[in-house]
């Protein structure tokens, strides 16, 4: 998708944007979305004769949605730039990063908050679109660990922190974009869960300035989030407290070994593009 490679190099210009305006694009987005998934509803009228194919039309056509509503978006969001941009190298380390980064979440978050937002009530809604991605893992697979993260990434990302942070403080910006990913989600168990992600997504996007490596850590996280963390909520017996205290003291010395390798590294990124550019 070449709109990614150009938000990476810099090859277009996110236009700045303040709160309220991050806030109409956020609702606009839905819309858009929910206005594209019209014709879907057609295909419930034959859901009894077509049941089995019904679900994969509905997810190709999904997929299609959000692809124009990405084209949408950036054609009112942004313009060329002017100005002649050397290509963005993104290094392993840099990929280790950020997905130590999301490890020492998962670690924290499913041993300390995940404990108050498994009591809150989950909206029949959201129930019943997971029960249909359960239809096809594959489904599920590609739905989550791949559409989700590009999708989200490229608007709360690459557009509304881009564009946000241009107009008011960045940190400042990474709160707001990050409570906007959550009031997406449209429920409380899931919006919790996201702010916590938001931020440390957008912290990744905002240290590093690749859409790649934010889009990789949101794939690390949902492929973990599906895999891996309902095995936390099995441990259980006269040892379960101190077992989830191990996991999350693990989780926040990662994080820390993260921050720290990071911010170790920072001085060593221009050398390393400074000496790709100076082979070309």
């Amino acid at each position: 998708m070449k709109f990614l490679d150009n938000i990476e190099n810099g090859s277009i210009n996110i236009k700045r944007m303040g709160i309220i305006k991050a806030l109409f694009v956020m609702v606009i987005s839905i819309l858009l979305e929910e206005l594209g998934q019209m014709p879907v509803e057609f295909l419930n009228l034959f859901s009894g004769r077509f049941e089995k194919i019904v679900p994969y039309v509905v997810f190709v056509f999904g997929v299609l949605v959000k692809y124009y509503v990405i084209i949408i978006l950036f054609k009112w969001l942004s313009n060329k730039s002017d100005e002649q941009k050397s290509k963005h190298y993104v290094y392993f380390d840099e990929y280790a990063y950020a997905a130590l980064m999301i490890i020492a979440f998962r670690l924290i978050f499913d041993n300390s908050v995940i404990f108050w937002v498994s009591n809150i009530h989950m909206p029949n809604f959201i129930n019943e679109s997971f029960s249909e991605l359960y239809v096809s893992p594959i489904m599920l697979i590609l739905s989550v660990t791949v559409v989700a993260p590009i999708y989200e990434e490229i608007i709360f990302r690459g557009l509304l922190l881009k564009g946000m942070s241009k107009s008011i403080n960045k940190w400042t910006a990474l709160v707001i974009s990050a409570l906007l990913f959550a009031l997406v989600h449209m429920n409380v168990p899931q919006g919790i869960n996201a702010f916590f992600l938001g931020l440390t997504l957008g912290f990744i996007y905002l240290r590093t300035g690749s859409i790649y490596l934010s889009i990789f850590a949101h794939f690390v996280n949902n492929f973990l989030a599906v895999f891996i963390s309902s095995i936390f909520s099995l441990i259980s017996g006269k040892y379960a407290i101190e077992i989830h205290g191990l996991f999350l003291l693990v989780g926040i010395i990662l994080l820390d070994i993260a921050c720290g390798r990071h911010n170790s590294n920072k001085t060593n990124i221009q050398p390393k593009i400074y000496k790709k550019y100076m082979e070309m």
